[in-house]
């Protein structure tokens, strides 16, 4: 019973595969639209042509299995006890044929349904102890196989009567999906090659009036070619694992050519139609208004921790994006409390993202003098721009970072901004002249002479605080000055023009 439990098995993971990719659609779509019964048409739709894409994909694989199976039949190879198999011939019972039950034509193998509309109220198949009569002598088919590939007998052969009377005396098992799974184990293993089972679906009285009914038969003698695994201890076919026998009404050729088209173009017709279904699924999602996080609201710019957190909680974007590229995280950092700030980090925010400036929601906060938010930034696992004693060297006098800064400084007080933009990141002599009624302003939170209070440096970067008297009174500013290309030829490093200032802020201002 191993090919059963394999069968199981198999169903079990493919089921599981099937409702994993209908829960993933599900979670996307649910973000997005936050209303459950699109999103479940969407988790649906998109899960099941997904796993339809996927099955086809590993049906090719398993197509060059047949089809060197089949190549091996051809060449007349011996089989090998365990191995995927295939052999052609003519089949025939071992004892009396079957008769079919709706045509009574004689045959090895039938299954019929029996549909009112959509649904089937009954279904059946049986399978006589058979052999194909193959070159290398006969070999049994033990096992149930499917008819897909064999024709349904017209209509006109139908024999009514003949059907209700077979269906009277069929012991009907009244079957769901457990049932339908359990009745496949068994059919596919076993173990004398007689099988019958009939399955009461839908009905209740056999009453065929207003029925669509569908039987398709294996006649004796038919030229059939199987694929299955070769037992050699039973001289015949068997299914191997979750593989069911194979049999097609053709013979060797014939069957290598069909196995190898029947796979490419099932994975290109489910290859067509996910793509069809995604072609229309993405411009709705994309196209969709905000869902579940516009229904929650913008936490962009929102300072109420506590109201925050409950928009958080009902699904605000953490990770909003607001103008300059600013987070909700970078502006909480530099305008709100350490709260808001945890509040965001526990809702997944991002923590190194950059805003159009490069600068980090750490950046923001250390330029805006709130240590409390740079703590609780650091503690969640913010990486630190600064350079500190553990990261590198003390300023000395005359270190290219120093002379930078007081390059720049000169150059606020003398207004010249061609020497301000060469020194300061992210600004230009334009963008200078557009703002030239704040030069005073820049003027009086600078000193015009100042010390060096403390500074690292390394190879690419350094931190540097300095105090001075402004028109303000004192000050103590912080720089962070970055490399940023190796001097020209002939250049002097001291002349301050391969360091950038990147940040600066005022420590004793909030």
């Amino acid at each position: 019973m191993a090919a059963g439990r394999g069968f199981t098995q198999s169903c079990v993971v493919a089921l599981v595969i099937w409702a994993a990719l209908i829960a993933a659609y599900w979670y996307v779509a649910w973000q997005r639209l936050a209303e459950a019964g699109p999103a479940l048409a969407i988790a649906v739709l998109g899960g099941t042509f997904a796993a339809l894409l996927v099955s086809s994909f590993i049906g090719i694989f398993t197509s060059r299995s047949e089809r060197a199976a089949i190549r091996r039949a051809r060449a007349m190879e011996p089989v090998r006890d365990g191995r995927l198999e295939a052999a052609s011939g003519p089949i025939r019972p071992i004892d009396a044929p079957l008769a079919a039950p709706f045509t009574g034509q004689p045959c090895v193998a039938y299954d019929y349904d029996v549909k009112r509309e959509s649904k089937s109220d009954y279904a059946g198949f049986a399978l006589a102890p058979c052999v194909v009569d193959t070159p290398r002598g006969p070999a049994r088919v033990l096992g149930w196989v499917m008819l897909d590939e064999f024709p349904a007998a017209p209509q006109d052969r139908i024999d009514r009567k003949r059907a209700v009377e077979y269906l009277s005396s069929a012991q009907l098992e009244s079957v769901g999906l457990p049932g339908l799974l359990r009745a496949f184990r068994q059919v596919i293993a076993d173990d004398d090659g007689a099988i019958r089972k009939d399955f009461r679906i839908g009905g209740t009285d056999i009453e065929l009036q207003g029925t669509r009914m569908i039987e398709r038969s294996i006649p004796v003698g038919t030229t059939v070619t199987v694929i299955g695994h070769w037992s050699e201890g039973r001289q015949g076919f068997v299914a191997g694992g979750p593989s069911l026998l194979r049999l097609f009404p053709r013979d060797l050729e014939s069957s290598r050519k069909q196995t190898g088209g029947d796979a490419l173009r099932t994975f290109g017709i489910a290859a067509v139609l996910f793509l069809i279904l995604h072609g229309i699924l993405v411009p709705m999602y994309y196209l969709a208004p905000g869902g579940r996080a516009a229904a929650a609201g913008s936490v962009w710019d929102e300072r109420d921790c506590d109201r925050q957190q409950t928009m958080l909680k009902r699904g605000a974007n953490p990770n909003e994006v607001g103008r300059d590229a600013i987070t909700p995280l970078m502006n909480s950092a530099r305008l709100s409390d350490p709260d808001c700030v945890a509040n965001l980090i526990d809702a997944g925010a991002r923590l190194e993202d950059r805003d159009k400036f490069s600068d980090t929601a750490l950046a923001h906060a250390i330029a805006a003098g709130r240590d409390d938010n740079v703590n609780v930034l650091l503690g969640a696992g913010a990486k630190d721009f600064r350079v500190t004693a553990a990261t590198g060297r003390a300023i000395q006098d005359g270190d290219a970072p120093l002379a930078a800064v007081s390059r720049y400084i000169d150059a606020v007080f003398r207004g010249d901004f061609d020497t301000m933009a060469r020194l300061r990141a992210h600004t230009s002599v334009r963008r200078l002249e557009d703002q030239r009624e704040n030069l005073p302003f820049w003027q009086s939170r600078l000193p015009k002479t100042f010390t060096l209070d403390n500074g690292w440096m390394n190879e690419d970067a350094a931190t540097l605080t300095i105090r001075g008297s402004t028109s303000s009174g004192p000050q103590r500013i912080v720089y962070h000055v970055e490399r940023q290309r190796e001097a020209a030829p002939g250049q002097a490093e001291a002349e301050g023009t391969v360091w950038q200032i990147r940040y600066e802020w005022h420590p004793d201002e909030r």
